[in-house]
């Protein structure tokens, strides 16, 4: 069995392309740098150069393959150019599921995010079946949603498809810039104090890494087509996780809460500054509007039909902490 996938530099594709080779898969990798050391090492992993948008090389690295795996997206919330976003996340995908239906692909396993559902209402969970409440926070949010009609378009046109709206992800992996909860534990075992804003109440869905892999290898399944999961873990605020990481890695930090609206406030005016004197942004306000609303979820269709298990967060929390702390 063969298998296209995309993203294999990034957080999840880098695992999920070790896990399908480990299964005695072949993983045909499409990459932009063939000399990156990002790329999954393993005799069943075949790196492909191209990029998303070149249908030329995605064709060459499909052909042969009987799966498709697309995970790669643009994720940078401080990019204020939206054709990054749309380049990758819309167009990449559309050429994507194009070669997909030419070359007759048993199934496309499209990895999207639960942010497409935009804010939960208070801690009410996001299920498949809800629309979307309010307008978009960002241009990751609306060009991962319109990949998503796109991925219905095909499934029109005939292409097996399911999507999996992953929400935040933890866990062992590369360090990325999307990945959060890695982020804080670094910063909870190194610094003396945390600046934080004093939305602690702000609660939200969490899922371990191994948890996602495993979805992404469960929607194989010939039984299952043209679906869409949230694919998730378990709901906490803000306030349980910073307490369960500092007991956990016994941190000493001091965190310190800090009034959300002037927190913004110092956030526009450093943008202001740093475009002024042509410095590279490190967080927009937008960054933090995303990651400070309420992303409660729910995974009882997975559990349903993909049989689907989560790792409890203070378990899924002990793998990571032990592993950041190996590479320190």
């Amino acid at each position: 069995m063969k298998a296209f996938l995309t993203g294999a530099t990034g957080y999840i594709g880098h695992q999920l392309a070790l896990e399908l080779a480990r299964m005695d898969i072949t993983v045909h990798a499409l990459v932009r740098d063939l000399e990156s050391p990002k790329i999954p090492e393993h005799k069943n992993i075949i790196p492909f150069e191209g990029d998303i948008c070149n249908d030329h090389a995605v064709y060459k690295a499909m052909q042969h393959c009987d799966y498709v795996f697309h995970t790669a997206a643009f994720t940078n919330l401080n990019c204020t150019d939206i054709s990054c976003f749309y380049e990758t996340n819309v167009l990449g995908t559309e050429n994507i599921l194009k070669v997909a239906l030419e070359l007759k692909i048993k199934k496309v396993i499209y990895t999207s995010t639960l942010s497409v559902f935009g804010p939960s209402y208070k801690t009410v969970p996001i299920i498949e079946s809800q629309p979307r409440l309010t307008s978009y926070a960002n241009d990751y949010e609306l060009t991962k949603s319109m990949a998503e009609e796109l991925v219905e378009r095909y499934i029109n046109k005939g292409l097996s498809c399911v999507t999996l709206c992953v929400t935040k992800v933890y866990g062992p992996g590369l360090n990325t810039f999307s990945n959060g909860v890695n982020r804080l534990i670094r910063l909870m075992l190194s610094q003396r104090y945390l600046l934080v804003p004093d939305r602690l109440h702000v609660s939200s869905n969490y899922v371990f890494i191994k948890d996602v892999i495993q979805a992404h290898i469960l929607a194989m399944k010939p039984k299952v087509v043209n679906e869409k999961f949230i694919i998730g873990g378990e709901n906490t605020d803000y306030a349980n996780l910073f307490e369960l990481i500092k007991i956990m890695t016994r941190s000493k930090v001091k965190i310190i809460k800090v009034n959300y609206k002037i927190l913004r406030s110092v956030f526009s005016i450093l943008n202001i500054l740093q475009v002024v004197f042509k410095m590279p942004i490190k967080i927009r306000p937008q960054v933090l509007d995303a990651l400070f609303v309420h992303r409660v979820s729910s995974s009882g269709k997975a559990i349903e039909k993909l049989k689907y298990e989560a790792t409890q967060l203070k378990m899924g929390l002990e793998h990571t902490i032990n592993h950041i702390k190996l590479q320190s």
